[in-house]
């Protein structure tokens, strides 16, 4: 035992962030101070402790020992052993054991809320594993409560996730798998569990869901497992800012005063500055008689260094370039895509305008989200959200609803007038379009389940794109709502 006493020590005393991680438990860091390590009746006793939790457990040997981890037995009762970990989460494997043993964890708490607020049903699924035929993630959990011959979906996201947002688009293609799987039980519900805090990002999405397709409920638990159903018309308003327009009146038609440039794009940014870009990818930008240069970190610099730059990017961003895994070729996709679509919308969909296009109006409170955001007019004077993606996104759909509900929100309250977009064009007081564009074959497999279960006032169209979008734009479907090519 003297031996294991001191490789635990050593362990511990050696890791970035050493943590205890047992079966049914969250990982409790091993701090010092917060933990011990003794002797009683011929066993090693490890305890450890924070503001919430006090564990301890008899050690008894050592299973396994890796870099990373060691992974001790332990007695939990008379002759019944049970296995511990002790884990540096700063490693890689760490970091993958944690989330395991994290997602294990929160299955429990699912287990023990689901049994209070449901009782009368009967848990027949519980997991957190993948399943990537079917398109379901470790990010949350999923479960399926049945009662005589009704079924309800369940779908979780741990305490630990970074959002919750996309807990909606999961809960969706788990009911539908059961619907699938289970064809003789009726499967209409959703329950989306959610942290405290996070339920407002889920309970957006969920009110642009089709009640008549499915019933979806947001509940929301704090740090004690008490949960309740959030009462989706209190939610208040979705955020988002719109700032003024100091763009020119035609914008995307007048440019600053910059010397021509071959192959470079001139962007009017609504801040009154003029983006700088090589078929999508920036490398400058000018503003009140001064320049910037730079991929991703911009300096100071000279009109002549711009166009240094420009010719070197257009070499290599170019549909011919044979050396296609080069960084200027490779970086930021959506950006190419968007410039293409920029230069011919109406290739997209006729009833567009060239001008004016904006992009990434209104604005996000500081979230990238990988995606593209360009909001157009059409000839009706009706806004239309047109969304890029360059691969395959199981989150389309929803992030395009995320921009198509704060364009709404500002269009009814007649920001877009007040704020100078769009100036010398009537706008139409109709809900806004969506259009998806994407190459025809990286729309996710499961954008039709995900679209069919939309309110049907919301108008989407999927714009399919040839392989070869990068040379020119030609569509290869057009298809609306849940339409299969």
């Amino acid at each position: 035992m003297a031996d294991l006493r001191v490789l635990i020590e050593t362990f511990v005393a050696s890791a970035e962030m050493p943590a205890m991680l047992d079966a049914g438990e969250e990982p409790l860091p091993l701090v010092a101070e917060h933990w011990d390590l003794s002797e009683w009746n011929g066993r090693l006793v490890l305890q450890a402790w924070d503001r919430k939790r006090n564990l301890v457990r008899k050690i008894t040997g050592l299973k396994e020992q890796q870099r990373d981890r060691l992974c001790l037995t332990t007695e939990r009762f008379r002759n019944t052993q049970a296995d511990l970990q002790i884990a540096d989460l700063a490693a890689p494997g760490g970091r993958d054991l944690s989330r395991r043993t994290s997602r294990i964890a929160f299955c429990e708490r699912l287990r023990l809320m689901m049994a209070r607020e449901w009782p009368e049903w009967r848990l027949e699924e519980l997991s957190g594993e993948a399943n990537l035929e079917e398109s379901l993630t470790t990010s949350f959990v999923r479960a399926f409560l049945r009662s005589g011959s009704a079924g309800m979906a369940v779908m979780a996201a741990p305490p630990d996730t970074p959002s919750a947002s996309g807990i909606v688009a999961a809960g969706l293609i788990w009911l539908d798998y059961l619907r699938r799987r289970e064809k003789g039980l009726a499967l209409g519900r959703l329950l989306l569990y959610a942290p405290l805090g996070m339920q407002r990002e889920a309970a957006f999405r969920v009110g642009c869901l089709d009640p008549a397709k499915v019933s979806c409920s947001v509940i929301a638990y704090d740090e004690r497992d008490r949960a309740g159903e959030i009462d989706l018309a209190d939610i208040g308003n979705i955020e988002s800012t719109l700032p003024p327009c100091r763009r020119p009146a035609f914008p995307n038609a007048e440019r600053q005063d910059i010397p021509e440039m071959p192959e470079v794009d001139a962007i009017e940014q609504n801040d009154g500055s003029t983006s700088l870009c090589v078929r999508g990818l920036e490398f400058a930008r000018a503003a009140a008689g001064k320049i910037s240069c730079g991929i991703g970190r911009r300096r100071r610099s000279t009109i002549e260094t711009a166009a240094a730059m420009a010719r070197e990017i257009a070499r290599v961003r170019t549909a011919r370039n044979i050396d296609r895994q080069h960084p200027f070729y490779l970086l930021n996709p959506e950006g190419w895509m968007e410039s293409q679509v920029r230069a011919n919308p109406q290739t997209v969909d006729a009833s567009l305008r060239p001008s004016p296009i904006y992009g990434q109006v209104p604005v996000f409170s500081g979230a990238d989200r990988g995606v593209i955001d360009l909001l157009g007019i059409d000839n009706a004077g009706r806004l239309v959200v047109i969304e890029i993606k360059a691969t395959a996104d199981l989150q389309l759909p929803f992030q395009a609803l995320d921009y198509w509900l704060r364009v709404r929100k500002h269009l009814d309250a007649g920001d877009f007038v007040r704020q100078g977009y769009f100036a010398g064009h009537l706008l139409s007081a109709e809900p806004p379009r969506i259009v998806l564009v994407a190459p025809a074959l990286e729309f996710h497999s499961t954008t039709e389940t995900l679209l069919q279960a939309l309110r049907p006032e919301i108008e989407i169209m999927r714009i399919g794109l040839a392989a070869d979008w990068r040379q020119e734009l030609r569509v290869m479907f057009r298809l609306r709502g849940s339409e299969r090519p």
